[in-house]
């Protein structure tokens, strides 16, 4: 029997745990990876590990609120990288202790931030190329790339997304950079009901391909 598969939202923020949860709950979406913006204008004033901490507890309160509803809540971050401009690059596989202990993930270079994933096992994603502009950045140092949904940007760039992924043999994600400033598209990817932790959830989007659910932003216009 083949096992069943969950649809997952990828990204989450700048809404409380308790409407992120609530959403859900109403249209049916079985969980999300909670990705807040790890930027350098977030720290300023209280340093990256109080911003570590912020988060984390943003996190916990989520999750506890998941559990007792029947929603699964992952962990992970979208980093706002200082080092190419408007370029994110999505963390999936990380968890609160492992980021309590990064360095400051934003001002890494790709390279290097790339090989802090493959040394930690984490899987690294360019959040939404081509959006707005965003240049695809060098294939050989990403495990993926994004498919992104956000409605605000009135394209979903797919076509490009999926073309540069298979002509660098990359794995595609899909999200819907929620951010409360739109209705909540109904996208994300279809994981397997066995995956239970950030580790294996890393795993399972680098290593297989998983179903995509894209949400048709044009025809909704």
């Amino acid at each position: 029997m083949e096992a069943k598969e969950k649809l997952l939202l990828i990204d989450a923020h700048r809404r409380s745990p308790a409407a992120i949860i609530a959403q859900c709950i109403v249209d049916g979406t079985d969980g999300i990876v909670l990705t807040n913006h790890c930027d350098i204008h977030y720290t300023d004033g209280i340093g990256y590990r109080r911003w570590c901490e912020l988060y984390n507890d943003e996190y916990r309160l989520t999750k506890s609120l998941g559990d007792k509803y029947g929603i699964k809540v992952f962990y992970g971050i979208e980093v706002n990288t200082t080092t190419v401009p408007n370029v994110h690059y999505l963390i999936y596989g990380i968890t609160p202790g492992m980021l309590l202990t990064s360095p400051e993930l934003y001002n890494l270079p790709q390279k290097e931030l790339f090989g802090y994933c493959i040394s930690n096992g984490f899987t690294l994603i360019q959040a939404h190329p081509y959006r707005n502009g965003t240049v695809p950045q060098d294939p050989r140092y990403l495990h993926g790339v994004e498919i992104n949904c956000h409605p605000l940007y009135k394209t979903t760039e797919e076509t490009r997304v999926c073309e540069f992924a298979r002509d660098h043999n990359l794995k595609l994600t899909c999200g819907s950079d929620f951010h409360g400033d739109t209705y909540k598209p109904k996208c994300g990817i279809y994981i397997p009901e066995s995956i239970s932790d950030e580790q294996s959830l890393g795993r399972y989007i680098r290593r297989a391909q998983a179903k995509l659910k894209v949400f048709d932003i044009v025809n909704v216009y």
